[in-house]
């Protein structure tokens, strides 16, 4: 049992000549009678998942490690100011076994730049390094225990896997804070909310694959579905456009893909434009896109509203995508207004905010080229 990015390459690894396997990894070959796999859309899950299952089945090759250590897990210290450790004792932890060191290590690094945490010791008498990071905020030493404590409830809610609600607490305080008026917190918030969904291109729990191995094929093809009923015809193909620029200054777009409704990297596409104004870049985009001889699309979606979509100029089912409100803008002239749930609204979103992550990673190479000259 264990996680794999290529899975082709980790079975073979175990079958294709010439083998080379250790006794333990020769002994659990010789005992596969078939393999299953249950497909997940980050790392992050990958690992908590494998943590889930191992602790529910005990398989057992994967009990201890090879020099027989015993596995790691995570743990909550009981304390003023509490903090994650890594031991290997299971009893009351928060997350494991894991099988080394450093799958904990990177969990942790990675969930802290959401909801920062304090490592050093005790008692802390002034900011570190990691405060000014923004990696441990409150800082122990100011004395702030009610949001510090606030930090640790949310940590422990991410290594049980409740990411949806996470999300949604940190959306509410960013809102909260934005109409208080207090730009400052809710830019920092924003900070752990961009830091989460880059790491979870879809909240779910692990005990959510557990029950439905199956769960993303589905929620794939529910949401290929959902879109069909008001964009009638094939979807195997989806193209979203997002353009980034500051002031008409280094423009640049992106081109992200949905391939049966699973998000496809591999065929993202950067274009450095030449055009400056919104409507211009995104049909200089469109123009130079439909020239070349990638797969033709099944449908086109622009980041904006009526004003992108009145440079159609091709018989491919095109419409737009409004930011904040989410309303789905057609060429007739009519939008639609979806609950924030609804699973083809949830791909479309999903591959906007690719598409603008994607184009702003240019676009700020493109101003890093232009301050080095």
């Amino acid at each position: 049992m264990g996680k794999a990015n290529n899975l082709k390459s980790r079975v073979r690894s175990y079958f294709a000549p010439p083998i080379r396997l250790g006794p333990k990894t020769a002994a659990l070959v010789s005992q596969i009678d078939s393999i299953s796999h249950i497909p997940v859309r980050s790392e992050l899950e990958a690992l908590l998942l494998e943590s889930r299952l191992i602790k529910k089945f005990l398989p057992p090759y994967n009990i201890a490690s090879r020099d027989d250590k015993s596995p790691y897990f995570i743990h909550i210290t009981r304390e003023q100011f509490p903090k994650p450790i890594i031991n290997h004792e299971p009893k009351n932890s928060l997350s494991g076994p894991f099988l080394n060191r450093l799958t904990p290590t990177r969990i942790l690094r990675q969930l802290r730049k959401i909801t920062p945490y304090c490592t050093a010791p005790r008692p802390v008498k002034r900011p570190c390094l990691y405060s000014h990071l923004g990696l441990c905020h409150p800082c122990p030493a100011t004395g702030n225990q009610t949001t510090y404590l606030k930090n640790i409830a949310r940590l422990k809610r991410l290594l049980h896997g409740h990411f949806s609600s996470v999300k949604s607490e940190l959306t509410h305080l960013m809102k909260s804070a934005s109409s208080a008026q207090d730009y400052e917190q809710a830019a920092e918030i924003k900070k752990s909310l961009d830091s989460l969904n880059y790491l979870l291109t879809s909240p779910i729990r692990p005990d959510d694959y557990i029950a439905n191995p199956n769960l993303i094929a589905d929620r794939n093809l529910e949401s290929i579905e959902s879109l069909k009923q008001f964009l009638p015809g094939s979807l195997h193909r989806i193209e979203f456009y997002d353009n980034a620029h500051l002031a008409g200054t280094h423009p640049t777009s992106a081109m992200t893909v949905a391939i049966d409704g699973e998000v496809n990297p591999h065929n993202y596409r950067h274009f450095t434009l030449h055009t400056s104004d919104d409507i211009s870049m995104m049909k200089e985009v469109l123009t130079r896109r439909l020239k070349t001889d990638w797969p033709t699309p099944d449908l086109i979606v622009l980041d904006g509203g009526l004003p992108q979509l009145s440079i159609i100029a091709w018989n491919i089912p095109t419409i737009a995508l409004a930011k904040r409100e989410e309303i789905i803008y057609l060429p007739n002239g009519k939008n639609i207004s979806l609950p924030k749930n609804h699973p083809g609204l949830l791909l479309l979103m999903r591959l906007r905010d690719e598409a603008h992550r994607f184009s702003r990673r240019l676009h700020h190479k493109h101003r890093a080229s232009m301050i080095k000259q």
